[in-house]
């Protein structure tokens, strides 16, 4: 989604608010797919010719658990600032790798939501705190239930002796 940026861009102290709805469905993007539309609200505001958005973004993800490898839906929420300069500035000095250089009047919404969004993503996928896992044995989920598996540690040097019985 294009967001034209035009009615603040030459007016210092100017603010122009965001609310808008942004549609990923489907989409997967670091193991979690993207079940609804991600909702963005915040304010751009021009000072002293940089456009600074800070906004917010929610949405519904779902996620596979790395533990259980079960399927489950999580509220995703994130907040994040960005810094706009026009590609004419005169300071290249102001120019740094945290500022998206801005190409006419208009900024891809999409983009600059989704890579804030990707960078708040959890490293980690768990269905709930508390996950056993699966049985390495067996594969059996273990939050539905214990395995019939031998699970008393064995000492390695007597694996040989183990296979002859």
């Amino acid at each position: 989604m294009k967001f034209d940026l035009l009615p603040i861009l030459n007016a210092d102290g100017r603010r122009l608010m965001l609310d808008v709805e942004l549609d990923f469905a489907g989409r997967e993007e670091q193991g979690a797919v993207f079940l609804t539309p991600v909702r963005v609200t915040g304010e751009f505001l021009n000072i002293g010719g940089r456009i600074e958005l800070e906004a917010k973004a929610d949405c519904r993800l779902g996620y596979e658990c790395d533990r259980c490898l079960e399927s489950y839906e999580a509220v995703f929420s994130c907040s994040f600032k960005e810094i706009f300069k026009k590609e004419d500035a005169k300071r290249e000095d102001e120019q740094s790798s945290e500022t998206i250089v801005l190409e006419g009047t208009a900024i891809d919404l999409d983009e600059v939501v989704l890579l804030n969004m990707i960078v708040h993503l959890p490293l980690k996928h768990l269905c709930k705190d508390d996950c056993k896992g699966l049985c390495s044995n067996c594969g059996q989920n273990l939050n539905l239930g214990e395995c019939d598996c031998d699970t008393r540690p064995t000492d390695p040097r007597f694996d040989v002796l183990d296979k002859l019985l």
